[in-house]
């Protein structure tokens, strides 16, 4: 019985750790921010498919960190000044698994994001629309498509436009 008490206590810590590692805060995601290096995140990521770019370089600009599927969950950008690596520029967040504090995820919809934060600017890419969240210093890429705007229409995008149910394309975490 003891035994059995210790073990899940085990996976219980065990899985608190792993949550912790993947909640997106301001400038934070899990315990990586803007002064995490690259050696670091080989340490956290290291039974982990990883692909650098460019390869076969000592200076990382992209670290891409692949799911089990191989779709890629996470894309870290660096930068760069004066030829040298300074720190994390931010993050691209693929995968649901990662969420902020108040449950929004890459799974989430446009409901689920205006229900949780206040969306401070949108504005248009060719595929996307983009919000802007400031709470989290982080933007939000919507999937054009779901709005029923033409992939290349560069217009304005009102709030009142973006149907409740608008698909999350990804999330960008800013570290700056």
């Amino acid at each position: 019985m003891l035994r059995t008490v210790l073990g899940l206590v085990v996976i219980f810590l065990l899985f608190q750790c792993t949550e912790e590692d993947t909640v997106i805060k301001k400038k934070q995601l899990g315990k990586i921010s803007n002064g995490t290096t690259i050696e670091e995140l080989d340490r956290m990521f290291k039974n982990d498919s990883v692909q650098k770019l460019p390869e076969g370089e000592s200076l990382v600009r992209e670290y891409t960190v692949f799911d089990v599927s191989g779709a890629p969950a996470l894309v870290f950008v660096t930068r760069v000044e004066n030829d040298s690596l300074k720190a994390l520029e931010h993050v691209k967040i693929y995968s649901p698994a990662y969420t902020t504090e108040k449950g929004i995820s890459t799974a989430s919809s446009f409901e689920d994001i205006r229900g949780q934060y206040s969306i401070d600017d949108i504005e248009p890419s060719f595929s996307s629309a983009i919000l802007f969240i400031d709470e989290l210093n982080a933007t939000i890429s919507l999937n054009k498509k779901d709005l029923n705007i033409d992939e290349f229409d560069m217009r304005d995008i009102r709030e009142d436009q973006i149907p409740d149910q608008a698909s999350v394309l990804y999330m960008t975490l800013w570290f700056e």
